[in-house]
């Protein structure tokens, strides 16, 4: 479906500028190159602002298919972007984070009438982010224009130097989004008109048509909101692990052993196996503890759960524990169930092909806090023969949290990391089949919810931005339109 996504190519960008004194940008220039340049065939936006080129005084311009902006005061404030100039040091321009949250001034102080242009290559210093710049071996160099320095806005200097969030959609065409001051913390809850979010210190409602500005709840909101259905934490049933009466499993040494089949040992040897998966590697002690824990598939099949811990540890046993699982069909071989090494299944459902899906409960928030840092969310599809494939090996991701389940079986997940990671080609909204087949839905990195119509939502994890997957449809928010502070 078309959606916008963050452009990685740098056919399609944008860009900032400063304006430096005209004597000096004419002495820089003198034995520069002239190149010819146009004006863009599309829209661009700044920080929620859209150029009008055929009437500013610095437009933007494409050389080469790439779209340069002039690094004016006004763009360099909003993007929150330094910049300094001297004839000794050239150019700097460096990324200050999230400081000023304003809107751009609009430039309407211009005509633009002609199809092509000329450009100068810049011959003076540049440094981004205290990186020179080898302007003349650059594929797309600085450009000075009208005597405005412009700058290319590659995916390289505007997203991996400074920061910046790109967007290219057909129609809207391109935009480059400043750090935000991020209000898009957590869902809470929704009713037939509206989404609940928490911002970190305040829950505000946004209309689901997305058509209204974000609003902070009243008190009599509030008490409301509080009256609505809680939100289950999973849509998958219980995983009821029952102890034995009895210990079936015995340790031999290093070995243990369900009657005379032997399940693992306490040294890495198998590198495909659940012993291998939590890197399980030990020698017995007095002070550890091994508890044997049966889930019952039916049928005669079964799942057997082996936690090690230290019976010594003074912390909460859940951090100090190791599982490992392993499927059995009518007492036959165990077969190692993959994924589940630190953090213990908690969920499990039958399919109607005999699969079984199995979760782990996820800490859905952003921040790792010791109390729920050995917490992980983890997905696998335990196919009816026993064999088994964990999601979060296959799409090389350390969380899934499970959004809602279908009657076909199907499911829809999110795939993440608590961590400040940014790129990773797993993170996402997916569906998944009872036969393992995978359909990224949407590539965006922050919190997912799933309303009480079964639409799919999910927010961006840096800037105010929200997709409704299921209807594509979606809305950014400048920072700077929220009319309460953080």
């Amino acid at each position: 479906m078309n959606k916008p996504s963050r452009y990685k190519l740098a056919a399609l960008i944008t860009a900032s500028v400063l304006l430096l004194p005209s004597q000096l940008m004419s002495t820089a220039q003198a034995a520069s190159k002239s190149v010819k340049v146009s004006l863009p065939s599309f829209p661009v936006q700044i920080n929620g602002l859209t150029i009008d080129s055929a009437i500013a005084q610095y437009p933007p311009i494409v050389y080469k298919d790439i779209t340069y902006l002039p690094l004016t005061w006004d763009y360099t404030r909003s993007l929150s972007l330094a910049y300094t100039w001297s004839d000794t040091e050239g150019l700097h321009v460096q990324a200050t984070g999230n400081i000023y949250q304003k809107p751009p001034a609009a430039d309407t102080e211009g005509s633009n009438t002609k199809s092509m242009y000329t450009a100068n290559i810049a011959t003076y210093p540049v440094y981004v982010n205290d990186k020179p710049v080898d302007n003349q071996a650059e594929s797309y160099p600085l450009l000075s224009f009208r005597d405005i320095t412009y700058f290319p806005m590659t995916w390289h200097f505007m997203h991996d130097e400074l920061a910046m969030n790109l967007f290219w959609n057909p129609t809207a065409g391109f935009a480059v989004v400043g750090p935000q001051r991020h209000y898009f913390f957590s869902f809470v809850n929704d009713d037939a008109d509206y989404l609940y979010m928490y911002s970190g210190s305040q829950t505000f409602k946004i209309r689901k048509s997305l058509t209204e500005q974000p609003s902070r709840l009243k008190e009599e909101e509030n008490q409301k909101l509080s009256a609505l259905p809680s939100r289950a934490d999973t849509p998958l049933p219980k995983a009821e692990f029952r102890s034995p009466e009895s210990p079936s499993i015995e340790r031999k040494g290093n070995d243990f052993y369900y009657k005379d089949q032997k399940l693992l040992s306490l040294t890495l040897v198998d590198s495909d196996g659940a012993a291998a998966a939590s890197g399980f590697k030990d020698e017995p002690t007095l002070n550890k503890v091994y508890t044997e824990k049966w889930l019952d598939l039916g049928n005669g099949k079964k799942i057997v759960s082996f936690a090690e811990s230290d019976n010594m540890n003074p912390i909460l046993p859940e951090i100090s524990t190791s599982y490992r699982y392993f499927f059995s069909d009518n007492g036959g071989s165990y077969i190692p169930i993959n994924g589940f090494g630190g953090w213990p299944i908690s969920s499990a459902q039958l399919n109607a092909d005999g699969s079984w899906w199995l979760a782990s409960k996820p800490y859905t928030d952003d921040m790792i806090h010791g109390r729920d840092g050995f917490m992980t969310g983890e997905l696998t599809l335990l196919q009816a023969d026993g064999q088994s494939v964990s999601l979060n090996r296959q799409l090389k991701v350390n969380e899934i949290e499970v959004l809602s389940r279908h009657d076909d079986g199907s499911l829809i997940f999110r795939a993440y990391t608590r961590t400040l990671q940014k790129e990773n080609p797993g993170f996402g909204i997916y569906q998944i089949d009872t036969s393992g087949k995978l359909n990224k839905l949407e590539d965006m990195f922050g919190q997912a919810y799933v309303d009480s119509n079964g639409d799919v939502w999910a927010t961006d994890r840096y800037i105010n931005r929200i997709v409704n997957i299921s209807k594509n449809v979606s809305k950014l928010w400048m920072d700077y339109e929220f009319p309460y502070p953080y």
